[in-house]
């Protein structure tokens, strides 16, 4: 049966797996550039779509809250 705390749990769980995936792409650039290798564009574009999505997410909660 689906509820209200099955729904809760999902949201975290995908909210947890965005934060590590983003960490782990950070992780990849920063690795990068100290190899010389330059930055990874394809991986900045997603830690940059990611990092936006979170921003606003977070200032339209704050207003419409």
């Amino acid at each position: 049966m689906i509820d209200e705390q099955f729904v809760l749990h999902r949201y975290k769980a995908s909210s947890h797996a965005a934060v590590v995936g983003a960490v782990l792409l950070a992780i990849l650039l920063i690795l990068g550039q100290l190899r010389g290798e330059g930055i990874r564009w394809d991986l900045f574009a997603v830690l940059a779509a990611m990092a936006a999505t979170k921003v606003a997410a977070m200032i339209y909660f704050h207003f419409a809250d």
